[in-house]
């Protein structure tokens, strides 16, 4: 079957064009359904992501401050000399 606004082509059990959104000839003929479950596939949408607080040490820090303090003072022994 194809959607009669966009032209593209869906499942013939479609009740809304999963392209454009737009409700097909099908809406009406389950209408007598209690529940229609629509899934939109389309990549464009965003899922919701959920933020998780993560547990922060210092002990990154106090490491990173000690990597930066050695290639420091590696930096003034090795570095050229100039007179």
């Amino acid at each position: 079957m194809y959607c009669h606004k966009c032209g593209k082509e869906i499942d013939n059990d479609s009740v809304v064009c999963v392209h454009c959104g737009v409700e097909t000839k099908n809406l009406n003929k389950n209408s007598n359904d209690k529940s229609i479950n629509i899934v939109n596939q389309s990549a464009s949408t965003s899922t919701a992501t959920v933020k998780t607080r993560r547990v922060y040490s210092g002990f990154v820090d106090f490491l990173m401050i000690l990597c930066t303090g050695g290639l420091w003072i590696i930096w003034m022994i090795a570095r050229p000399k100039y007179e």
